[in-house]
């Protein structure tokens, strides 16, 4: 299919479930779902391909260990998943390596995705993250830019050059930050993704990342955001410095592509008050301006868990006039266990995100659906994206228990999934699970059975020879950073 095809072809898809979708409508008058959902992917522990020697289940900064083939077969099956599951993008950290094939294998990729209406777009890093070559000998790899250019450094409050320095299951990666006052360091970000989506036509779009590690503690740095500086590990007036520019570089190569501006809060957080005041200030006025087809991105973890999101809480009036997409971490090593049954979570993230307008929703898609539990909150998330209002009886009945013997079964499962936090309660049922899956006919349902078995017998194993206790790895996420850096359990 000629490259122009695929675009128009892939464009369509995205046009096609916003139409009839416009964010300045009720909720009510939105046809009644959300139309557009998208994955969030690391690219090295993304692992669709079983029994891959070199997968990696956690990171931020890692190498990628897998041969590097395993790139662009995985995420074709992830491709192939959207395509037939209604889901219109993935996003990838790490997109551009010389690891699994650089340019060529990024161009393969996209055109295969173009070909199938799924977009893939660059989750990349403007100030920190690698910019817009992840990891390789490119000029337009940030970190070597920055390690070229010391002058062009974030700094730490003490006056030394600001690292990003993952930690244990955070990756291993000494990461360098830049300062987003440097006029040369701003240039440099601008021309990398005006080169890459020259270099990479097929792209579908790009999430873009000021850096959520820390702020840059130079003079003008400080100076230049004013109070607000001291308790954010992030910064919404650096966003607002390279955001617009960047759209704008985008949108001259690729006119139809999809911007994510991430802001790395709920909208309702306290930092984000910049947003509902009247007047705006100086910063919130110049990201008000950009386009009225972007996507302002938000996250929902800390909100859904403490009960602190309101039905209908309203968005930012002006970032309601734009699309808006909320992600969670539902499910992952991040936020409740890596393949954990989060179906309820994603529920709930789902209808708060309708009631609030929001006309998208993202989550991590980086394990197989091989693993059932990953492959139930996948399919959570499209059905409670076209039906948000809907129970969670109902997606026991209509997704569930086809796929595991009935709706008996399907509650079941429900009531079995999560005892890995109750561990005495595996052996007996294991049993039970040894039972059912004796008695189911189809090999499929019989497979989702024993899967969920060997989960759940893994976490009661684990927990005997720890002295009866639950494994802290299994369940508290160890700081991302060392002592005295940024160390926070929300960290993405």
């Amino acid at each position: 299919m000629p490259d122009v095809t695929r675009r128009d072809f892939c464009a369509g898809t995205l046009a096609a479930a916003l139409s009839g979708a416009a964010v300045t409508r009720s909720a009510a008058e939105r046809r009644g779902r959300i139309p557009v959902r998208m994955f969030w992917t690391w690219d090295h522990s993304t692992n669709w391909c079983e029994n891959v020697y070199g997968a990696q289940n956690v990171g931020v900064g890692n190498a990628y260990t897998k041969p590097g083939r395993f790139f662009e077969e995985d995420y074709r099956r992830v491709v192939d998943w959207c395509a037939s599951h209604d889901m219109q993008a993935v996003g990838i950290v790490g997109l551009l390596r010389d690891r699994h094939g650089g340019v060529e294998s990024v161009r393969r990729l996209c055109g295969y995705a173009n070909d199938r209406g799924v977009r893939i777009y660059i989750i990349g890093g403007l100030f920190a993250y690698g910019g817009a070559y992840y990891e390789g000998s490119s000029k337009w790899s940030l970190d070597r830019f920055l390690e070229d250019n010391k002058d062009c450094m974030a700094r730490r409050a003490d006056g030394g050059y600001h690292y990003a320095r993952f930690l244990s299951h955070g990756g291993t990666k000494n990461e360098p930050q830049g300062c987003p006052s440097s006029k040369k360091l701003k240039d440099f970000v601008i021309e990398s993704y005006d080169w890459l989506f020259k270099a990479v036509p097929e792209l579908g779009g790009i999430q873009m990342e000021a850096g959520d590690n820390g702020v840059c503690q130079c003079a003008t740095c400080k100076e230049r955001r004013g109070k607000r500086a001291a308790s954010e590990y992030m910064s919404l007036e650096d966003m607002a410095g390279i955001y617009p520019a960047i759209a704008g570089v985008v949108r001259s190569r690729s006119k139809d592509a999809m911007i994510i501006c991430e802001t790395y809060h709920h909208f309702l957080d306290k930092a984000c008050g910049i947003f509902y005041e009247d007047p705006p200030g100086k910063d919130a006025r110049v990201l008000f301006d950009m386009p009225k087809d972007i996507f302002w991105q938000w996250k929902c973890d800390a909100r859904l868990d403490q009960g602190t999101w309101p039905d209908g809480a309203a968005l930012p009036p002006e970032m309601a006039k734009a699309h808006n997409v909320m992600r969670s971490h539902a499910g992952t090593q991040w936020w409740g266990g890596r393949d954990a049954f989060d179906v309820d979570k994603i529920r709930r993230q789902c209808r708060s995100s309708f009631l609030s307008g929001l006309d998208a929703v993202s989550m991590f898609g980086e394990v197989s659906p091989f693993n059932t539990n990953a492959e139930f909150n996948y399919l959570a998330l499209r059905y409670f994206a076209d039906s948000p209002l809907a129970p969670m009886d109902g997606f026991v009945r209509d997704v569930m228990a086809p796929l595991l013997g009935g709706e008996a079964l399907a509650a079941e499962w429900v009531g079995m999934a999560r005892l890995d936090h109750d561990p005495e309660k595996i052996p007996t049922a294991s049993a039970r699970i040894a039972r059912i899956a004796a008695d189911v006919k189809d090999a499929e349902a019989r497979r989702r059975w024993t899967h969920l078995a060997h989960r759940l017998d893994s976490f009661r194993w684990e927990w005997e020879r720890n002295g009866r206790k639950l494994p802290v790895y299994s369940h508290h996420p160890e700081p991302l950073l060392p002592k005295g850096g940024v160390s926070r359990p929300d960290h993405l």
